[in-house]
């Protein structure tokens, strides 16, 4: 993308909206998306828009201006696997197409491949029970895939973690938070998005505490895995700050993302799998950009 554009989905008003740089209001694409909760744009620039209301995930093209649904059955909510239930954050492969929805009511990540019929669990149970084990998920509110590796990462809401699951592997291992509620540097009130920079700095939105949380490099070493060999390795990590801050925020779903951070606080933390430090970001508008 060129870096001038934003997409939101726009829960009250049931719709996707488009600004571009310098407009004042944003220009409706697609139609109606009933409690629409994500949204995702490949690099045709097609739009994808997850309906918690209608349980689907509609395709509007940006050639053609027809819609169609890629995930899911309109109007048929179920834990079958052509079935999703209130989802909510959705990510397309940019090499196949293959779309990954954030399944919320049914507690796991529904892998949905170019023009297929039924969907995959990736991350959770496919029975759709929830748990806080690391075979399951809670109410998981976004997903982010990488595109070489197909390592699956989840905002699991409920349980206050941000869960990573390698290629075909039974379990996932939290790289974030997973101490309970709270405002440390360490803890989640509710994560319901994540998303990945071009360094592999980690960024995730923390709600109820109306914050961003960064987690930054150490040494050089990636957040993201070099390798798809199946770990079933839990990360800990420690914090030496407890400094916080917080400012109101606006919160919308929307793709892929760039954040300029406006105020920081910084604390040294350490992972087996990451090495990274943490950094809370504090933005009075929430919102993802388009590169």
């Amino acid at each position: 993308m060129d870096g001038q554009t934003i997409y939101a989905a726009v829960e009250g008003d049931s719709a996707v909206k488009k600004w571009t740089k310098g407009a004042s209001e944003g220009v409706q694409v697609g139609g109606e998306c009933f409690y629409c909760m994500g949204v995702s744009v490949d690099k045709e620039k097609n739009v994808y828009m997850s309906s918690a209301g209608r349980s689907c995930v509609y395709k509007w093209s940006a050639q053609t201006n027809i819609t169609t649904i890629v995930a899911g059955r309109e109007n048929y909510q179920g834990m079958e696997s052509e079935h999703l239930d209130a989802p909510e954050g959705i990510y397309v492969d940019g090499n196949s197409g293959t779309v990954y929805v954030a399944d919320f009511s049914n507690n796991r990540i529904q892998k949905w491949e170019k023009d297929a019929q039924n969907g995959t669990t990736v991350a959770g149970r496919s029975t759709g029970e929830g748990g806080s084990d690391h075979e399951s998920l809670s109410r998981p509110s976004s997903v982010w895939v990488d595109d070489e590796t197909h390592v699956v990462y989840v905002a699991d809401s409920a349980n206050e973690r941000i869960q990573r699951w390698l290629y075909n592997a039974s379990m996932g291992d939290t790289i974030a938070g997973g101490s309970g509620t709270g405002d440390k540097l360490t803890q989640f009130d509710q994560p319901i998005d994540l998303k990945f920079d071009n360094d592999g700095n980690l960024y995730v939105c923390d709600r109820v505490n109306h914050r961003v949380l960064m987690f930054k490099l150490i040494n050089n070493e990636p957040c993201l895995p070099t390798s798809t060999t199946t770990s079933t390795a839990t990360p800990t990590s420690t914090s030496t700050s407890t400094s916080t801050s917080t400012s109101t925020s606006t919160s919308t779903s929307t793709s892929t993302s760039t954040s300029t951070p406006i105020s920081t606080t910084t604390s040294a933390a350490s992972s087996s799998l990451h090495k990274m430090t943490m950094v809370m970001v504090t933005l009075p508008i929430l919102i993802w950009t388009i590169m």
